[in-house]
């Protein structure tokens, strides 16, 4: 009875133990680009000399900060809606802005 009870002891223990012991899982939560700000620098980069200006610019919600992240753009020009490619070029949200052909 005695032994059972120390094996019992024994097992609880290197439960608690391996338990203990595991790392903890952490999640990370993945950074986004805010939308006005990223709707601000397209107008801005599409915006050359001379040219009329963009008037709207809509982009996607929750685009994640990760290089080489590629999405499009529609904005209004001139009266009409055209596209822009986007892609995300480092880790701290710098883009490329092109007008789509």
């Amino acid at each position: 009875m005695a032994i059972s009870a120390l094996v019992v002891a024994l097992c609880a223990v290197t439960v608690t133990v391996k338990v203990m012991r595991t790392d903890a899982i952490t999640i990370e939560q993945e950074r986004v680009l805010d939308q006005a700000s990223l709707e601000r620098q397209v107008a801005a980069d599409l915006q050359g000399v001379g040219d009329d200006p963009v008037k709207v610019v809509a982009c996607p919600a929750s685009v994640v900060v990760k290089v080489g992240t590629t999405f499009s753009c529609s904005y209004l020009r001139r009266g009409n809606i055209q596209e822009a490619d986007v892609e995300v070029t480092s880790d701290q949200g710098s883009l490329r802005v092109t007008a789509a052909a």
